[in-house]
């Protein structure tokens, strides 16, 4: 059973762009974690149930008299992200036994949640509030390193933890849809003769399949309103064309680098060893190895590496 492979989904939940409707918690938590994360729960399995159309044992705390409790969900909300990740089939049965042997039922609780951030309490697995109930869970079944404490995590932290790592992110019913395979135990034929699958619609389901496209793929898209060029196939979707200039143009040339200086010829006028130049005497010659050039006079007596000291004379 170890080596048989499964996964937990990470449901959170953003905060809605009409931010004046949400509640009271929702809005404390966003604004103390700085983020529009503020709600977690944790799908265990890839169990699936009512014909592939909802997730089974979904893990979950409100803040309400029902406490933790195990459901089902469609996740069809479009303020949720989705993090899946994968783990052994004997660590989903650790993570569920957990869930339902001392999780169900326990109370939410706001001090706990409030402590996350400035002084985090130990679980003690009698109360729980959002993200310490995934992060608990994610303990149990090896997926948190052993050290952590689980009443310190956040939505916010639990997402920057484990976005980078996921397998997948997508609600994995609707992935289920778009691969053309139910996965469920059972087909509701009474639900299929009326139109309804998970009392979702045809038409509400391929609306949302349309929606996970990129606009220039969905039918009817006009090929001038995305400004890629399309080719249209009878019974077919538009596909992009290839571009038969390249997309990107070359960066121009860099100019040529300043013109460097050049280093003149200076010993066209080099002077015998201990001569002296005409019309100036042996004491004030420029110590017979001065080079006269345009601008500077300069002596080999410059190059000595020795004691000699440097000879500059005015013109």
């Amino acid at each position: 059973m170890s080596d048989e492979g499964s996964c937990v989904t990470l449901i959170f939940y953003r905060i809605n762009p009409k931010w004046w409707k949400e509640p009271a918690l929702n809005l404390a938590s966003a604004v103390c974690q700085m983020s529009n994360l503020t709600h977690c729960e944790i799908s265990i399995g890839e169990e699936t149930s009512n014909n592939g159309q909802t997730m089974k044992n979904v893990a979950r705390v409100f803040n309400d008299s029902v406490g933790v409790e195990l459901v089902e969900r469609t996740g069809r909300n479009p303020q949720n992200l989705f993090v899946q990740l994968g783990c052994s089939k004997m660590a989903e049965q650790k993570m569920l036994h957990y869930v339902r042997t001392q999780c169900v039922g326990k109370p939410f609780s706001n001090y706990a949640m409030v402590r996350s951030l400035v002084w985090p309490r130990e679980t003690t697995n009698e109360s729980f509030f959002c993200a310490e109930l995934v992060a608990a869970i994610l303990k149990v079944g090896g997926l948190l390193d052993g050290n952590c404490n689980p009443g310190a995590a956040t939505p916010e932290m639990l997402h920057r933890i484990y976005s980078p790592r996921a397998a997948v992110a997508a609600n994995p019913v609707l992935l289920r849809e778009l691969n053309g395979g139910g996965g469920g135990s059972a087909t509701t034929s009474a639900g299929l003769a009326n139109g309804f699958i998970g009392n979702v619609t045809p038409g509400e389901r391929l609306a949302e399949r349309e929606a996970l496209l990129p606009a220039y793929m969905r039918p009817g898209a006009a090929p001038h309103t995305t400004g890629i060029p399309m080719a249209r196939h009878p019974g077919a979707m538009a596909l992009p064309v290839a571009p038969s200039a390249p997309v990107f143009q070359p960066a121009r040339r860099r100019a040529g680098s300043p013109p460097r200086g050049h280093f003149q010829a200076v010993n066209r006028d080099y002077a015998p060893l201990g001569a002296s130049r005409p019309g100036s005497s042996g004491a004030s010659a420029c110590s017979a190895r001065c080079v006269t050039t345009g601008g500077i006079q300069l002596t080999m007596d410059s190059l000595k590496m020795g004691g000699g000291r440097c000879k500059v004379h005015p013109r």
